[in-house]
Order: structure tokens, then C-alpha cells, then sequence
């Protein structure tokens, strides 16, 4: 419902999400989709453990940094999941940024990705992480809207010739 006001939960990903995170992957593959933290979610407990490095910044993959991953939750469901990065490599920094975010295909067109950028961009506030650099997809118009109603100013649209897709950069002064 549109203009409703969300209390949304941002909670780190423990063993007692497992069911919540299991359903919300699932929903997605699904709809034959994927998003932020998709990789390897079946097997959860390998999953949880590649979470809380990255919460710690230990044992992380080539290419991987420090950044706090966040199960999203509203009335006791978990609608979407958050990612913020303390630091960009050249990679992140072209075609990454600091934030990723995905709403459930059942919970979208509410607000709440919106509701759940702007609460993020509190939260990079407060770890100091300002300005914030967003990217999306050039052809995902419902990012970009999410990202421009929370202050994202365009800069400029690159080829990720890795990804095979034309990305657009925004930044966004967390206020």
C-alpha cells in the first residue's frame, strides 16, 4: 500500500533465520530470479558462515570486502535483505557501489524498498560511510526511481563487460 509508513527491522542473519531466509530465496528462484546474497543460500549454514565473515572482514573472497548484510523484516516478515560496504574496490566502485537491496517479488510495489534505502542510508550515516554510492541496472526503472526519491544524484553510465550490462551511478548524501 502506497504512503503507508514502514517499520522496517533491519536484523544480521542468524541460525534462527534459517526457514525466513530459505522462503525468501526460494520466492526468487522461484520467479526465476536471484539478488544479493542468492549464491549458495540452500546450503544454509555454509551461507550463514559466508555472511558473518563478511560482517568481520575475515576469510573473505578474492574481490570481497567488509559489509554488513541485513535480513529486512516488517511485522515479523522478511520482505527483503540489505547490503552495506565499508570500503569500494575499482570493481565496486564502477559498477557495485556500497548499497544492494532486494524486496520479495510478493512484498514489491509497497514502498518498501524505498522505506528500506532510506533507513540504510541512516545506518551508513552512522558508520560513517557518506556519500553513498548506489548503482542499478540502466534498464531497472524501479531501482532507479527507489534511488532518486532518496537523494541519488546521477553521474554516469558504464558497461560491465563482466556482467554484460550497462550500469548507472548515483550518489546519495546520507542526511
Amino acid at each position: 500500500m502506497k504512503g503507508k509508513i514502514h517499520m522496517i527491522d533491519f536484523i544480521f542473519p542468524t541460525e534462527q533465520s534459517r526457514e525466513a531466509v530459505l522462503s525468501f530465496y526460494g520466492e526468487f528462484e522461484k520467479n526465476g530470479e536471484t539478488c544479493i546474497g542468492f549464491c549458495g543460500y540452500k546450503d544454509f549454514d555454509k551461507w550463514l558462515i559466508g555472511m558473518n565473515n563478511r560482517r568481520t572482514g575475515k576469510n573473505l573472497p578474492d574481490g570481497y570486502v567488509k559489509e554488513n548484510f541485513y535480513l529486512c523484516y516488517e511485522n515479523g516478515e522478511m520482505i527483503g535483505v540489505f547490503s552495506l560496504k565499508f570500503e569500494l574496490t575499482d570493481y565496486l566502485f564502477n559498477y557495485g557501489g556500497h548499497i544492494g537491496y532486494a524486496v520479495r517479488r510478493s512484498r514489491r510495489n509497497r514502498g518498501l524498498a524505498t522505506e528500506m534505502l532510506k533507513q540504510g542510508l541512516k545506518i551508513a550515516k552512522q558508520l560513517k560511510i557518506n556519500p553513498v554510492l548506489c548503482v542499478c541496472d540502466n534498464d531497472n526503472y524501479p531501482s532507479e526511481k527507489v534511488i532518486i526519491k532518496n537523494g541519488g544524484v546521477f553521474e554516469n553510465e558504464i558497461f560491465d563487460s563482466k556482467e554484460n550490462v550497462t550500469v548507472k551511478r548515483f550518489w546519495i548524501k546520507a542526511e
